[in-house]
C-alpha cells in the first residue's frame, strides 16, 4: 500500500513503470546516489508483501490493520 505521499503512489501505484533505474542523476547531489536509491528499494524479509484489503473510505482497512498491530501498545 503506498503510504509515502506522492512518491509512494508513483512507485507502487498500479500504473507504475519505474522499477529502480534512476537514470542519470543531477550533479552536486549531497545525499542521493545510485547506491542510496538501490538501498531505498530493498526491504528486509519481515517487510515482504502480505495479502491485504484495499484501503478505502468505506472500509477503513488501514485503520483496522493499525489497531490490530499497534492497539496493544497505544491504549
Amino acid at each position: 500500500m503506498p503510504s509515502f505521499g506522492e512518491w509512494g503512489f508513483i512507485l507502487a501505484g498500479p500504473d507504475a513503470q519505474w522499477r529502480g533505474d534512476a537514470g542519470p542523476l543531477s550533479t552536486g547531489l549531497r545525499y542521493i546516489t545510485p547506491a542510496t536509491i538501490h538501498d531505498m528499494l530493498r526491504f528486509p524479509p519481515d517487510m515482504s508483501e502480505v495479502p491485504t484489503d484495499v484501503n478505502q473510505l468505506n472500509n477503513q482497512a488501514l485503520v483496522r490493520y493499525f489497531e490490530a498491530d499497534w492497539g496493544p501498545y497505544v491504549h
